[in-house]
């Protein structure tokens, strides 16, 4: 009686999805989330050049520019809770999580403080401390973005996600590094903020498909799992 009694408990408890997963898949759908906004912000001001500018004081497309940006922040730090808790396997030099923690909070801080009407470059003409702090964190956000990129490159784990975080992360580098070069020699606008664009819009993608894809590990982990 005992044994008919516990068996198929172990089995309901082994389907239901654990903390882990549920962390990460909120992640990724969050990240996915943000990106969509970000392209709605987009095609709603069509004359903007930068991503930030989007989110300038006084732009119609601020506050849902800033909530997609809070939503990276916050997908950024669940998939960082869901390795914390899943323990071992992401580290490079130091754990991939911490460097999600860091990156989270830094787009939470972006996504407080908003540059100024036209986001000029910090230490221009016009330009204000909120401008400093904004793009500061933004750029920190995305460096690390690109530095999670880098360290899951270097696992050995899943083939697929580490020729995708390498590709992205080339990407992303080349096209984010034309884009800063364009707008500070004061090149063509409109390229720089496409690349700008299609930068960030890679970035967020890949903390979309990774939260997914630690997700899948976690489920994949605890199918294999042998009954008690």
């Amino acid at each position: 009686m005992t044994e008919t009694v516990e068996r198929p408990v172990t089995r309901v408890a082994r389907t239901q999805a654990s903390p882990v997963a549920r962390l990460a898949t909120a992640g990724g759908i969050a990240a996915f989330l943000s990106a969509v906004l970000i392209w709605v912000c987009r095609l709603w001001e069509p004359s903007v050049q930068y991503v930030s500018q989007l989110g300038a004081t006084s732009m119609p497309t601020a506050p849902l520019f800033n909530t997609a940006l809070l939503l990276l922040a916050i997908a950024a730090v669940l998939v960082d809770r869901s390795l914390a808790f899943r323990g071992g396997g992401y580290v490079v030099g130091w754990p991939v999580a911490t460097t999600l923690l860091v990156c989270g909070l830094c787009f939470g801080v972006a996504s407080v403080v908003t540059c100024s009407p036209g986001c000029p470059i910090p230490f221009t003409e016009g330009a204000l401390p909120q401008d400093l702090i904004h793009i500061s964190f933004a750029v920190l956000g995305f460096v690390l973005a690109i530095v999670a990129m880098g360290q899951v490159a270097a696992i050995r784990r899943r083939p697929w996600m580490r020729a995708a975080s390498v590709v992205t992360l080339v990407a992303v580098g080349l096209t984010s590094f034309s884009g800063a070069m364009i707008a500070l020699s004061r090149g063509d606008t409109t390229l720089g903020g496409n690349l700008e664009f299609t930068a960030a819009t890679l970035a967020i993608a890949w903390f979309g498909v990774f939260g997914l894809q630690v997700a899948a590990d976690e489920r994949r982990a605890r199918a294999k799992m042998p009954d008690v």
